[in-house]
């Protein structure tokens, strides 16, 4: 897991792939308030975003997910949420596999003990080896977020 400022994007892009720049360069540049709700093409499948409205839950209504193909840019629009997240491991199982049609695979609790805070400029990249479980309450009842996660492929 890499996370940073959408602030120092440009400090990261030497070291990333194009792909995975592609997606961080989408993140510095747009002006998210302006956005619809949706999924936008910026090159073809190999990078996209799906931009979403919803309120954070508490950790133990989401579960742990996982991507075989994409590697994730998490970022917000607005609002504040946690990501928990972990490294992958065998003891992880499976609990829903969605891989073939969604590259999505849920787990049962990864009994994850890091995490990290998204809002004020903070975005979060996952990669295929890593557990995260999105969506998770950062204050207390709750928040209100603008949800952007741009999905690079990670071939």
């Amino acid at each position: 897991m890499i996370t940073g400022n959408k602030k120092d994007i440009a400090k990261l892009l030497p070291y990333v792939s194009a792909r995975l720049g592609t997606a961080l360069n989408y993140i510095a540049e747009t002006d998210f308030s302006n956005v619809e709700n949706g999924e936008y093409h910026l090159d073809g499948d190999t990078v996209y975003v799906r931009v979403d409205r919803y309120t954070t839950e508490p950790k133990d209504n989401k579960k742990p997910e996982s991507h075989n193909a994409y590697i994730d840019v998490q970022y917000l629009g607005e609002g504040t949420e946690k990501i928990y997240y972990a490294a992958k491991a065998e003891e992880h199982k499976v609990i829903e596999d969605y891989a073939a049609d969604r590259d999505l695979l849920f787990y049962a609790d990864a009994g994850e003990k890091d995490s990290v805070t998204l809002g004020d400029g903070v975005f979060a990249i996952f990669f295929p080896w890593e557990l995260h479980r999105p969506g998770c309450h950062a204050v207390h009842g709750g928040c209100a977020v603008q949800k952007i996660v741009v999905k690079a492929l990670a071939e």
